[in-house]
């Protein structure tokens, strides 16, 4: 585990994006039989992207030579 806020924004970026992959195949394994989780998940999925994205942007304020390595 990281030590440094640049390691530690790593870190919970990769699990954002493993979250994001998680709800996307779940999305694909309900297909159409399930409306309501679906929209239900495809929700949750959005926010976790945001989350990604926020995350993705953080390192360049702390420590711009180690941003482009999180892209």
């Amino acid at each position: 585990m990281g030590g440094s806020l640049v390691d530690m924004i790593r870190e919970d970026l990769v699990a954002e994006r493993i979250a994001v992959e998680s709800y996307s195949e779940i999305i694909r394994w309900l297909g159409d039989d399930d409306q309501t989780t679906r929209n239900l998940i495809e929700d949750i999925l959005k926010k976790e992207e945001e989350h990604a994205d926020d995350l993705s942007n953080m390192p360049e304020t702390f420590d711009p030579e180690k941003a482009p390595a999180l892209k």
